[in-house]
């Protein structure tokens, strides 16, 4: 184990909401490339496609590990979620809240369920392109500027990704209040 995951796992174990720690050696790391880009190859009924690029990024930095959580883990400091056409962002998640009251107001946009808008506007304007959902990594701020850790960042895998970590490491698959996040840095 090198000198930063030592000085990683620690911080992982005692965070809030965090229950386990698991460190993926490069099968695993393929395994779950592989059904992420399976899942975006298919296509998902009437809305487009799908791209996990935080996953994908996750995976190429040099230290990767999955994080099991419960309900009791904090919520995602940033959005992640976004609808994109030809490179433009014509949906996305708004986790500001007063970012989101002032975007409601404005008559080309859409609010579903709580914090996802939709910009009509900029849906006329790549009318014909073909949308892909997007989830972006995050940061994990609990380990940034750990010393010896560089360009961290988390992201949630897919459902099927999700089971299959939690069937690798031993956890429960039937808990709903249990979930994955993968977390990656590079050592400096």
């Amino acid at each position: 184990m090198s000198h930063s995951v030592e000085t990683v796992e620690p911080i992982l174990r005692t965070t809030k909401g965090i229950l386990d720690v698991k460190w993926l050696d490069r099968e695993a790391r393929t395994q779950v490339a592989d059904i992420e880009n399976k899942a975006h190859s298919e296509v998902l009924s009437g809305s487009g496609g799908y791209y996990n690029e935080g996953v994908i990024n996750v995976l190429d930095r040099e230290c990767v590990c999955v994080v099991l959580n419960n309900n009791a883990f904090r919520h995602a400091t940033a959005p992640s979620l976004f609808w994109v056409a030809g490179g433009v962002v014509i949906g996305e998640e708004v986790t500001d809240p007063e970012r989101l009251r002032a975007l409601v107001k404005q008559d080309n946009v859409k609010t579903l369920k709580k914090n996802f808008v939709l910009y009509y506007d900029r849906m006329r304007s790549t009318r014909g392109q073909v949308p892909v959902f997007v989830i972006r990594g995050l940061p994990f701020p609990e380990i940034e500027g750990v010393t010896g850790v560089r360009d961290v960042l988390s992201a949630s895998p897919i459902g099927s990704v999700d089971i299959c970590l939690k069937e690798r490491f031993g956890w429960s698959t039937e808990a709903r209040d249990l979930g994955t996040i993968l977390i990656g840095f590079d050592r400096s």
